[in-house]
This record gives structure tokens, C-alpha cells and sequence, in this order.
């Protein structure tokens, strides 16, 4: 597994952000996105099918699944979004809970694109 992870792994960025309150009355909030942290990951595209069997009840035309290092699951939790080429994920949460599959010393997480087209 270590040396699949070695050849077929690509660079994603991870966003970090802060929620800054506007107005204190009305209770308007607004993100603003720090940094970025570039990590390693298996990326691979999940069919229209495997996707409503993984996620159900979200509407994409796009969603991937990622392969990453256990120990990275830290940086993934506090994220914001996920940027895979360029493009902007979320990552599949159920209760407000980030939803994972542990494989090995590596996790599976699905992630997919919120703007529908």
C-alpha cells in the first residue's frame, strides 16, 4: 500500500478559515479564508452510482474519494474545503461530522463539489 501511495499520490491544498462576526445585533457572520496546506492524497472519481450509494442525499456531477495518511487527519478536521485541481470540494458530513473509513494507516474520505450545473 505505501508504495501505491507513493506513485499514483497528488498534491491537494486544504483551506483554513475564520468565521469574523459583522454585526453583533443581527448576528451576520462572514468567512475569511487564512491559508492554504498542500498534502498528499490518492484522488480518485466516484461514478454517478457508487456516488448515491456513498452519499446519499447529496446532488453533484462531480464527487471524488481520497486516499490520505492517517496522520493527516487533524489538518483535514479543520479545514474549510478541499481544492483538488483546481476546483473547490466539501467534504461528506453527517451531524456535523466529517465521514471517514479507516484503511490500514490511511483514511478514505469522500469529498464532493457543492455548485451544481
Amino acid at each position: 500500500m505505501e508504495s501505491l501511495f507513493k506513485e499514483n499520490s497528488q498534491y491537494i491544498k486544504l483551506y483554513f478559515g475564520t468565521e469574523v462576526v459583522q454585526d453583533h445585533f443581527e448576528k451576520n457572520t462572514e468567512t475569511r479564508y487564512l491559508y492554504s496546506v498542500p498534502i498528499k492524497a490518492i484522488v480518485s472519481d466516484l461514478s454517478f452510482g457508487s456516488m448515491q450509494y456513498k452519499m446519499p442525499g447529496i446532488l453533484t456531477d462531480r464527487a471524488k474519494e481520497l486516499l490520505i495518511e492517517k496522520s493527516k487527519l487533524s489538518l483535514l478536521a479543520l479545514s474549510q474545503y478541499i481544492e483538488v485541481d483546481g476546483v473547490k470540494y466539501e467534504g461528506f458530513k453527517v451531524h456535523g461530522r466529517l465521514q471517514l473509513k479507516e484503511v490500514g494507516n490511511y483514511l478514505r474520505i469522500y469529498i464532493y463539489d457543492k455548485a451544481v450545473k
